[in-house]
């Protein structure tokens, strides 16, 4: 995950089950003022011995509000540049890269927009 903008998430913001990899660089997260639920991550359906065998990583991300990434794993870098097209730019640039995001308004026969 790269360049996204976490923001208003109830529960949890990035979740997984069943051994997934999970690199997430230079996103923004914003936690909500719940005190309960300020960590970006969930692991579903395992146990925490099992979890730490996941490899889940953060590299460059913005963590605000107290918002927290509980990272796992065998300690292979976040790096995966190789695997990946796009290269990920700084977090304090989420706003103004996702200003722009979300779904499209659109009518049948008529040009679709935000």
């Amino acid at each position: 995950m790269v360049n996204n903008d976490y923001t208003h998430w109830q529960h949890y913001a990035i979740g997984g089950s069943s051994s997934p990899t999970i690199f997430s660089q230079g996103n923004r997260f914003l936690a909500p003022n719940d005190e309960d639920h300020k960590e970006v991550t969930k692991h579903f359906k395992s146990s925490e011995r099992e979890w730490k065998k996941w490899n889940w990583r953060s590299e460059g991300d913005l963590m605000l509000n107290g918002a927290f990434f509980t990272p796992s794993g065998a300690g292979a870098t976040a790096r995966y540049d190789r695997a990946s097209s796009m290269a990920a730019r700084p977090p304090l640039l989420v706003p103004s890269l996702t200003a722009g995001a979300g779904a499209l308004r659109c009518k049948n026969g008529h040009l679709c927009g935000h």
